[in-house]
C-alpha cells in the first residue's frame, strides 16, 4: 500500500488545494456529466448511478471523505477543473495532450475505442476505408481529437455531437455513416437496443496514444496529494475486493481477456507492449536520448535514461513504476552491476521493489543496459 489507511484530520484537510473541506466534513468534489450509462447517469428518481459513481463513492469512503457530485458538461470540464469548480474529473482518459494541462490518477479500468457502422457496409477504422465518409464523435472526447487529427485531413468528414441521443439519431437517419465510440458505452446506448440491431462494430479496436489506454480521473497539476491519495485508495479497494465487486457488475469479462498489441513506433519486428487484461508486457528499453543516440557518460547516465524511457513507456500504457511486478535487466558488462543497481533502485519505492533477474549478454552496439518489465494497469 502506498499510504497508510487512516488519515489524520490534517491530512484530510490537505487532500487538495481546491478541495472544499473542514475538520468536521472533509469533501472531494467530482465533476461528472451524468448522461452516460452504464458509467454515470441518473435513475428515474434522480439518484446518481453507474460504475464511476460507485467507484467514486468507494474511494471517498476509503479516504474518510464525502463525495460531492457536481454536474458538468464534459466538453468544458478541463476549463472548469482549472477554474476550481471541482477537484476531480470523473472520468477522463489520459492522453499526451491532456497531460499538458492536468494530472491523472492510475487507470480505473481499460478503454476500447471502436468504429460502429451499419452491417454490410464493410467499413474499417482507417483513412483508406473512411475517405469520403461521415463519422460522428462526441464533443470533448479523446475520440473527437483523434478523428480530427488522424482522419479529417485525409478526407473523412468528422461531425461532433453533444449527446449520444443526437449522434445515434443521425446514424439511424443516414446523416453519418459511422461513429467512433467507447465500446461499452455504445453497446449499452445503441447496439444492445432494438434500434441498433442493424449495426455492429466495424473492424478491430483502435490502438493509438491519442485515444489513451484506459479510464482514469483528472486532477489539477498542483494537486499531487489528492492524486496520490486517490491512487492509494484505489489500491486498497483492489486489495480488499471492493473494486472487483463493483467492476464485475458493469464490465464484460472480455474486457480483461483479449490481447492488445502496441506496435513498435519504428516498424521493427516486435510490439513495444502487449496488454492481456490488466497485465502489460513491455519489450526491452535502452538508454536512447531524444536525439536517438545513446547518452554518454557510462553506465550511470545510461541507466538513468533507460529508467526515464521505461517510466514514459509505462505511462503511455496506463501503468507506472509503482505498478511494475517483474523486470529483467541485461548488462553489456556484468561489472556494471553495482552502478546500475544504485540508479535502478532509486526509481522504485523502497518497499515495492519489483522482482528482478539480471544477467550479462550481447546488446545492440552502444547500449550498456537494457530493461524489460511486466507491469499491471488498473484494468
Amino acid at each position: 500500500m502506498r499510504l497508510i489507511k487512516m488519515f489524520s484530520v490534517l491530512s484530510l484537510m490537505s487532500l487538495t488545494t481546491g478541495c472544499v473541506s473542514s475538520a468536521v466534513d472533509p469533501q472531494i468534489r467530482f465533476g461528472v456529466e451524468a448522461l452516460v450509462p452504464p458509467f454515470e447517469s441518473r435513475s428515474d428518481s434522480g439518484e446518481l448511478v453507474g460504475l464511476n459513481i460507485e467507484l467514486g463513492n468507494a474511494l471517498c469512503a476509503e479516504l474518510q471523505s464525502r463525495c460531492v457530485w457536481i454536474d458538468q458538461d464534459y466538453a468544458t470540464n478541463l476549463h472548469a477543473l482549472e477554474a476550481e469548480r471541482f477537484d476531480v474529473i470523473m472520468p477522463m482518459t489520459a492522453t499526451p495532450a491532456r497531460r499538458e494541462r492536468v494530472d491523472f490518477t492510475d487507470n480505473l479500468y481499460p478503454l476500447s475505442s471502436r468504429l460502429v457502422a451499419r452491417k454490410g457496409l464493410s467499413l474499417a477504422p482507417d483513412v483508406q476505408s473512411l475517405k469520403g465518409k461521415r463519422v460522428g464523435v462526441l464533443s470533448g472526447t479523446s475520440r473527437e481529437a483523434f478523428a480530427k487529427a488522424r482522419w479529417a485531413e485525409a478526407g473523412v468528414t468528422v461531425r461532433s455531437f453533444q449527446f449520444n441521443e443526437q449522434l445515434i439519431a443521425s446514424l439511424l437517419a443516414g446523416e453519418i455513416d459511422a461513429t467512433l465510440q467507447d465500446s461499452i458505452e455504445i453497446s449499452h446506448a445503441f447496439l444492445n437496443q432494438p434500434s441498433g440491431q442493424g449495426f455492429d462494430f466495424a473492424g478491430p479496436a483502435l490502438d493509438d496514444p491519442m485515444l489513451g489506454t484506459g479510464v482514469a480521473m483528472a486532477v489539477r497539476k498542483n494537486d499531487t496529494v489528492l492524486r496520490n491519495n486517490l491512487n492509494a485508495a484505489l489500491d486498497r479497494l483492489k486489495q480488499n475486493g471492493q473494486y472487483q465487486a463493483i467492476t464485475r457488475r458493469y464490465l464484460p469479462a472480455s474486457t480483461a481477456e483479449s490481447l492488445r498489441h502496441v506496435p513498435n513506433a519504428e516498424g521493427l519486428a516486435f510490439s513495444d507492449a502487449v496488454h492481456l487484461g490488466n497485465t502489460v508486457y513491455l519489450s526491452g528499453v535502452v538508454g536512447l536520448g531524444r536525439d536517438g543516440k545513446f547518452v554518454k557518460g557510462g553506465i550511470g547516465p545510461q541507466t538513468t535514461q533507460t529508467m526515464e524511457n521505461l517510466r514514459t513507456t509505462l505511462q503511455q500504457n496506463g501503468s507506472s513504476l509503482e505498478q511494475v511486478a517483474k523486470c529483467t535487466v541485461i548488462l553489456a558488462d556484468i561489472r556494471d552491476f553495482s552502478a546500475m543497481s544504485a540508479v535502478y533502485r532509486s526509481y522504485f519505492p523502497a518497499d515495492r521493489l519489483p522482482a528482478r533477474t539480471t544477467f550479462a549478454g550481447k546488446l545492440v552496439e552502444g547500449a550498456k543496459v537494457e530493461v524489460e518489465c511486466l507491469a499491471v494497469t488498473a484494468g
